[in-house]
């Protein structure tokens, strides 16, 4: 008796592709969102979708969201607060790093950093303003303000804290140094006092500040 061999054609890419677009967990979000009179709860549901989307692999997340992106789907679409569903899923495709990060259209990163926060308010304004109190503090504020050792390591902290809030560039490296010299000011407290013990406290605080909401790679 003859046997027929069933030969198997896989799947092509883009069926592939398809198959997990349809599975995804945002067409029915995205179906509400633009649903005519949609009140502000679907579109909020949508953009926690958009920022927390994970299809199962780097790849097939970032293929959907440049779908989405491509189709201009996302473009009119805010939350009652006023964020933009297409400027998160931006970040979320930013987030997932190297490769995908590059893919993302000179427009759509343009939209990005409109809508992100400005420097004044992610973080690194408050950094610079809680560093500077604390240094004035133990230089001015105290009977007792620091010296030698103790004051370079304090206008060290100033200084750092600045440099980080206004050369985006330097920020990685000004945070791991103004913690660095946070914890030498409290240890210096053992000498000090109060005059390097405020400071320090405030290294470790502004450490926190000095990077603010972003993504990584991405200035």
């Amino acid at each position: 008796m003859e046997r027929h061999q069933e030969t198997r054609i896989a799947p092509a890419p883009d069926a592939e592709l398809d198959a997990v677009v349809a599975q995804d967990p945002l067409e029915s979000a995205l179906a509400s969102a633009r649903a005519p009179g949609a009140d502000g709860g679907a579109r909020r549901g949508l953009v926690e979708r958009l920022a927390t989307l994970d299809l199962g692999s780097p790849r097939a997340t970032a293929d959907r969201l440049q779908q989405l992106l491509a189709s201009e789907e996302l473009g009119s679409l805010r939350t009652a607060d006023g964020t933009s569903a297409r400027a998160v899923a931006v970040e979320r495709l930013l987030g997932l790093g190297y490769p995908y990060a590059l893919e993302v259209s000179p427009e759509d990163l343009a939209h990005w950093r409109q809508e992100r926060p400005s420097g004044a308010s992610d973080g690194r304004g408050l950094a610079v303003l809680v560093m500077t109190v604390a240094v004035c503090l133990a230089l001015w504020g105290l009977s007792d303000p620091p010296s030698g050792f103790g004051l370079v390591t304090v206008l060290g902290l100033e200084g750092v804290a600045v440099a980080g809030a206004v050369r985006p560039s330097l920020r990685a490296w000004a945070r791991r140094a103004v913690f660095a010299l946070g914890v030498l000011a409290c240890a210096l407290g053992l000498r000090y006092g109060v005059g390097t013990v405020l400071p320090g406290i405030a290294g470790l605080v502004t450490a926190r500040f000095i990077w603010p909401r972003g993504v990584r790679g991405v200035d």
